[in-house]
C-alpha cells in the first residue's frame, strides 16, 4: 500500500514539487513525485513506516508554502512509486526554511553567509539574486515595508490567515494591508501599506541585523517585476507580469488582446466577453467569438484640458466650475494647470494631498460602509463622457462629502459600469462566458463591487497569468 496525495497546483513552475522530491531524498522513504497538467501527485510507500514518519517530520519542518497551493487530496491505493527521480530548474524563489536555518543560526557552517543560494527543491543548477536594493529605517514616501520579525507581522498589521500564510509562502508577495500598529501609522502617515517578508539573502541578513538591533520595520523601494498579489473574498490574483508569474505566450501585438486571449486559453474559452481594466493601457471591453476578435467598446484617453473645455462650453457644467473654483480655488488651479491623469484629477478634486491614483484608492479604503454614491458614469457618441463624471464628482464635493465615501464610491461606479457593459454586451452578441483582466482589480473596492453585483454569471480571472502587464 502507499499514501498518495494528489495536490492541485496551476502553474508549471517546478520548484514545489521539487521540495517534495528533497523531502523524499532526505528521509530515505520509497516515493515519487510528478507534475503534469495542474497537478502534483506524491506517492509515498508505507513498506517502511520509520522513512514514512521521517518525511512527515521533515515536511513539517522544512517544506515551504506556496501561494499557488490548491485542494489537497490524500488515499492510500495500492501504488508503487516510479523509479524516476523529479529534477526542478532554477527559479528566482526566496530562501526555504532550511536556507534560512543556514543564514540565521549561529551554530550553523553558513551563519550569516550572504553567498547561499537554494539547493533545497531537486534543481540542478541555482539562481543567485542581484539585487541592488538600499533598506532603511526611514520612511520616504512611497516605500514598501520590509518585516523583520515575522512574530510582530499582527502587532504591526490587520492580517488574514491567508494573508498570512501568502506572506510568508516561498514566493514572497508584496500585499497592500492596513496598519495596526499607532506608531507605524504615525511614522509613515499612512493607514495602509505595501508589506514584504524577506525575500532573497540580501533582504534577510537586512532584516536580521535590523531585529537585533530592535527595529521592526524597515522601508525600501521596491524594484520592478515584484510579484504583489490581491486576495478578495477568499480569492488571490497577481497584479503585474513579474518573477512568478507565467510568462504569456505571443498571441497578439496587441497586449490587452494578447493577453485576453492567452486567458481565453487557459480557461478552455472559444468565445468570451471581457473586460480589460488596466492603468496603463487604459479599459476596454474585448470579444472574442468563432469569426471575430476585436475591442467590442474602448474608453478614449483621458485629456484633462479638453474635457475642462467641454465643461465650460455647457451652460450648466460651466456654473459647476465656477462654484467649485469660488470655493476650491486651490484646486482649481491645479486641474487648470498641472499634467494631471484621470484619477489624478479626481484625486485633486477631492482636495487630496497627493494626486496619485494609489493616494485615491488608500482614501477609498478607509470607508468601511456599504453603498456609495450614484457617480454618472455615462457614454455619449463620442465614447465615454469623462465631463459628467468629473462634473459628478465635483457635485458632491461642493455638498460636502466626506472625501473616502466619495473616493470609495468612484471605485464602486466602476464595478457598477463594468457589469452592465458586460450585461448589456451579453445580450447583443449571445455569449455568457466573462473574462476579467487588468490591474485596476488590484484594487479591492472595485473587484469586490464586480464580483458580489455579477449576476449574469461566475467571470473567470485567471490564478496563473498576472492580471496585467507590458
Amino acid at each position: 500500500m502507499a499514501i498518495v496525495q494528489t495536490i492541485e497546483y496551476p502553474v508549471e513552475h517546478r520548484y514545489f514539487a521539487g521540495f517534495l522530491q528533497h523531502a523524499i531524498d532526505e528521509s530515505g522513504v520509497r516515493g515519487s513525485v510528478k507534475q503534469h497538467k495542474g497537478t502534483i501527485t506524491l506517492i509515498l510507500s508505507e513498506e517502511d513506516p520509520e522513512a514514512l514518519e521521517r518525511f512527515s517530520l521533515f515536511a513539517q519542518k522544512y517544506l515551504p508554502h506556496s501561494f499557488f497551493l490548491g485542494k489537497i487530496e490524500t488515499q492510500r491505493q495500492e501504488r508503487e512509486p516510479t523509479k524516476e527521480r523529479f529534477v526542478s530548474g532554477a527559479y528566482p524563489i526566496a530562501p526555504c526554511p532550511l536556507c534560512l536555518e543556514e543564514i540565521t543560526d549561529p551554530a550553523s557552517d553558513r551563519y550569516l553567509d550572504d553567498t547561499v543560494a537554494c539547493t533545497h527543491y531537486a534543481n540542478e543548477e541555482i539562481y543567485r539574486d542581484e539585487d541592488p536594493t538600499w533598506f532603511s529605517p526611514h520612511y520616504t514616501g512611497n516605500d514598501t515595508v520590509l518585516l523583520t520579525d515575522a512574530s510582530k507581522a499582527r502587532d504591526l498589521f490587520l492580517l488574514t490567515d491567508e494573508e498570512l500564510r501568502a506572506l510568508f509562502s516561498v514566493e514572497k508577495p508584496t500585499l497592500r494591508v492596513t496598519v495596526k500598529a499607532p506608531e507605524l501609522q504615525a511614522l509613515t502617515g499612512k493607514k495602509f501599506l505595501r508589506v514584504k517578508a524577506p525575500y532573497n539573502v540580501k533582504s534577510v541578513l537586512a532584516a536580521l541585523n535590523a531585529k537585533e538591533s530592535g527595529i521592526e520595520t524597515l522601508f525600501f523601494d521596491e524594484r520592478p517585476h515584484e510579484p504583489e498579489l490581491v486576495l478578495v473574498q477568499e480569492r488571490r490574483y497577481m497584479l503585474r507580469d513579474n518573477r512568478i508569474s507565467v510568462a504569456l505566450e505571443k498571441l497578439h501585438d496587441d497586449p490587452l488582446l494578447n493577453r485576453f486571449l492567452n486567458v481565453t486559453a487557459e480557461a478552455g474559452y472559444d468565445e468570451a466577453l471581457g473586460a480589460a481594466l488596466s492603468l496603463k493601457h487604459g479599459i476596454c471591453f474585448p470579444i472574442l467569438s468563432s469569426d471575430d476578435l476585436r475591442k467590442a467598446l474602448a474608453f478614449a484617453p483621458f485629456d484633462r484640458e479638453a474635457t475642462l473645455e467641454e465643461m465650460m462650453e455647457d451652460p450648466t457644467r460651466r456654473r459647476l466650475l465656477e462654484n467649485f473654483a469660488a470655493k476650491f480655488p486651490e484646486t482649481a488651479v491645479r486641474l487648470a494647470e498641472e499634467d494631471l491623469g484621470l484619477f489624478e484629477s479626481i484625486a485633486a478634486i477631492l482636495g487630496l494631498e497627493e494626486a496619485a491614483y494609489e493616494t485615491l484608492l488608500e482614501k477609498a479604503l478607509e470607508f468601511h460602509g456599504n453603498g456609495g454614491l450614484k457617480i454618472d458614469m455615462n457614454f455619449s457618441k463620442e465614447g465615454f463622457d469623462y465631463a459628467a463624471m468629473l462634473g459628478s464628482i465635483m457635485s458632491f464635493r461642493l455638498a460636502e462629502t466626506e472625501p473616502h465615501y466619495l473616493a470609495y464610491s468612484v471605485f464602486e461606479a466602476y464595478g457598477d459600469m463594468v457589469v452592465s457593459v458586460l450585461g448589456q454586451l451579453k445580450r447583443e452578441f449571445k455569449i455568457d462566458r466573462f473574462i476579467l483582466l487588468g490591474d485596476l482589480l488590484g484594487n479591492p473596492v472595485l473587484l469586490s463591487r464586480i464580483l458580489s453585483k455579477f449576476q449574469i454569471s461566475t467571470p473567470y480571472i485567471s490564478t496563473r497569468l498576472a492580471l496585467d502587464g507590458e
